[in-house]
């Protein structure tokens, strides 16, 4: 666990080096992924429903820094892709090009993470900075219960790592 969580913090500082090195105005995220994250579309229910699979929907905006840690030290882990990339169709919502989308789906603050059926009913959102062992588990006993034929339909999170969505520049934002 401890060289998971150095590897994380090592990576973390190597890309904001590199970005401040650079002289690039932003690292973004989604173009440098291992997930394979789709856009949001009756495709995606459609996918989900042909592999049998719960869809995760990931709302973000690039200049929330608890959204890069989230990406960061806990979506681009080995077992968090595994899972992701395996168990569920993952799908990206940037919520600065899709806030009507992302305000349907329910999105107060960002990081938001929602979970649901191939038919569309809710089966978890949580908001905010999850460390990789907790959104392991929690991805781990959402898919058994959805196996089961249960709905835990819970809300979760901690508003201290959420970035509030009333403009760029409040706390949170990165600078």
């Amino acid at each position: 666990m401890i060289k998971n969580a150095l590897t994380a913090a090592i990576l973390l500082i190597g890309i904001l080096s590199a970005v401040a090195l650079s002289g690039a105005s932003k690292y973004v995220y989604m173009k440098n992924t291992d997930i394979k994250w789709r856009p949001y579309g009756q495709d995606v229910f459609k996918e989900a429903r042909r592999r049998k699979k719960p869809i995760y929907i990931f709302i973000y905006a690039d200049w929330c820094k608890w959204c890069l840690k989230f990406e960061v030290e806990t979506l681009e882990t080995a077992a968090i892709r595994r899972r992701l990339n395996n168990n569920f169709v993952p799908v990206a919502v940037n919520y600065d090009k899709q806030k009507k989308l992302a305000k349907q789906l329910g999105t107060k603050m960002v990081p938001t993470s929602l979970l649901l059926t191939p038919d569309g009913k809710k089966l978890l959102r949580f908001y905010g900075f999850i460390g990789p062992k907790d959104l392991a588990e929690t991805l781990d006993q959402v898919l058994v219960l959805w196996r089961q034929g249960k709905l835990p339909s819970q809300d979760f999170g901690d508003v201290e790592t959420c970035c509030p969505l009333n403009g760029n520049n409040e706390k949170g934002a990165v600078q």
